[in-house]
């Protein structure tokens, strides 16, 4: 067993490494999802279903961390 200290020296890390990898995941994705933006061709159903799946994301993400 470790100590008290030693423990919350290791979430810490643990956490500082999720974060890094989170911002890390984030910017992949919006440098992908900027390429396919610039390759597909929005029309009036393409876009609304872009609007749908923003609002699910949003909603998840929201779900997720307890916020709005």
């Amino acid at each position: 067993m470790g100590t008290i200290q030693g423990n919350l020296l290791l979430s810490s890390s643990c956490d500082q490494k999720l974060i890094s990898m989170d911002e890390e995941l984030w910017f992949k994705a919006e440098e992908r999802a900027q390429e396919i933006l610039c390759i597909v061709q929005p029309n009036v159903v393409s876009e609304a279903n872009r609007k749908k799946i923003i609002d699910f994301v949003q909603r998840m993400i929201g779900g997720y961390y307890g916020g709005e």
